[in-house]
């Protein structure tokens, strides 16, 4: 556990040099955000702005105290607390390596300032801070919540242009490893459960479903001719299934066991 954050962070930086460094990963970096901002004709395609909008700075700041709050009114105060932080660690972050990692890519209406996308590590650093303060029988729930409005959030980012998938990947990873790090800093944990991310999984699959199954004919051209967009969107819902579920939330103090216990002694 103790490595964890490290991990995130390595795996963020590996995503960054093949996606900036890497002509052919750049190039499919591009090709897989027009694959993206074809969609824009999909069912609820034209929410995709209020929908980034949950995470501009105003309703952040809100989310923000909503996770404190609800640390207070579920006895975590604490686990709400460090919720909370690493949301904003992870915020501030992915601000301030914009700049440092500036660089102009294949897109020409893209920002140098791009990777890593500040409102996937908004939202995602929601979705974890959701897990940790949640108590332990709602935790599924929150997960799967978390999980299921991120890949929304993301998805809708993508769509408008406003990010490549490996600035998308890169906020996803960072604001794991500051959800790591906070349930680290609590000093307890749980096991990783796998029902969160699989409610979240059979949402996203109606969703799709309803989305594709009228125009299915469509949807199998469309794929066929953007095949890099297909496997960018795989990896990018499996990563943000797979991460919301990935950090360990706090159940409480490991209780002590007595010096001549068996599993003490052992």
């Amino acid at each position: 556990m103790v490595r964890r954050p490290l991990i995130f962070l390595a795996l963020a930086a590996i995503v960054y040099v093949g996606a900036v460094h890497v002509p052919e990963l750049r190039a499919a970096d591009a090709n897989a955000l027009y694959g993206f901002m074809g969609l824009t004709q999909l069912p609820g395609a034209g929410h995709t702005i209020e929908l980034i909008a949950l995470f501009n700075p105003v309703p952040f700041a809100a989310l923000l105290l909503g996770i404190v709050a609800t640390g207070v009114l579920v006895g975590r105060v604490r686990a709400g607390l460090l919720g909370a932080g690493a949301m904003l660690g992870a915020e501030v972050s992915a601000q301030v390596l914009k700049p440092l990692l500036a660089m102009q890519r294949d897109v020409p209406f893209l920002e140098p300032a791009a990777w890593p996308s500040g409102h996937t590590t908004a939202v995602m650093g929601f979705a974890l801070a959701l897990a940790i303060v949640a108590p332990p029988r709602a935790r599924p729930y929150a997960v799967a919540a978390g999980a299921l409005l991120t890949v929304l959030t993301v998805n809708a980012l993508l769509m408008v242009g406003s990010h490549y998938p490996s600035d998308v990947l890169g906020g996803l990873l960072l604001a794991s490893a500051w959800g790591s790090a906070a349930v680290l800093a609590l000093g307890e944990h749980d096991r990783v459960s796998v029902r969160g991310p699989l409610l979240a999984t059979g949402a996203l699959f109606a969703l799709f479903a309803l989305a594709v199954l009228p125009r299915t004919g469509a949807a199998v051209d469309y794929a066929i001719a953007n095949t890099t967009f297909v496997l960018s969107a795989l990896t990018i819902a499996a990563a943000a299934l797979m991460l919301s579920g990935s950090v360990p939330a706090p159940t409480g103090a490991r209780r002590r066991l007595p010096p001549g216990s068996p599993r003490a002694r052992g």
